[in-house]
């Protein structure tokens, strides 16, 4: 999907996104552990769906951004941030384009977000990443593994056949952020469904 093709497919999807999203809450919160973030930290989460993750955040005292290309996420993210009293600064834009200067942030994080973009995208996404990550900052990267494996291969398929629904799809993350300039340091393997999901925590070279 294009870029304005996909901010309408989730503006639809909004209001029943909970649904989806329950499955991935114990990803998610591994993956702030991995993060470790730190109170008075400022992190930004790229993709935060209806603000699971925006809220743990904020609960950890960090100073935290959401940013999503979708207006109807970020009004659920919003609602979630006001009835835990644990509200975010929320932004509508593109991970491709980041609109914050450089070296704002101490960490970013993406839950099951970055393999939403074109394959020839990542590396600009992550290069972006980089550009508003302080030089010892830290980024954390939940996301579907690509592996040669059977439940892998029929969720591809089912990705194929309806992306508009089964919209993630797997990547090869951890070769995406050594590729992009990134140093691994922390990485974890979990299994959602059959299907694997990795975690990796890698900060700028």
């Amino acid at each position: 999907m294009t870029h304005d093709a996909a901010r309408r497919n989730y503006d639809r999807l909004s209001r029943w996104y909970d649904w989806f999203a329950g499955s991935e809450k114990r990803f998610t919160e591994a993956g702030l552990r991995l993060l470790d973030p730190q109170p008075g930290e400022r992190v930004l989460e790229i993709g935060p769906g209806i603000g699971h993750a925006l809220v743990r955040l904020a609960q950890a005292g960090t100073r935290v951004v959401g940013l999503d290309l979708s207006a109807g996420m970020l009004a659920r993210a919003r609602r979630a941030g006001k009835r835990s009293g644990s509200e975010a600064d929320l932004c509508q834009g593109d991970a491709f384009a980041l609109p914050f200067p450089s070296r704002t942030f101490h960490a970013v994080f993406l839950s099951f977000t970055l393999e939403l973009f074109e394959d020839a995208e990542i590396p600009g996404v992550l290069a972006e990443c980089a550009r508003v990550l302080k030089p010892v900052g830290r980024l954390g990267v939940v996301s579907l593994a690509k592996e040669n494996t059977r439940p892998v291969r029929l969720y591809e398929w089912c990705h194929r056949r309806w992306p508009q629904v089964v919209d993630c799809r797997p990547i090869h993350v951890h070769a995406a952020l050594i590729a992009a300039g990134f140093e691994v340091r922390e990485a974890q393997r979990m299994v959602m469904w059959g299907l694997p999901v990795e975690i990796v925590v890698g900060q700028p070279e």
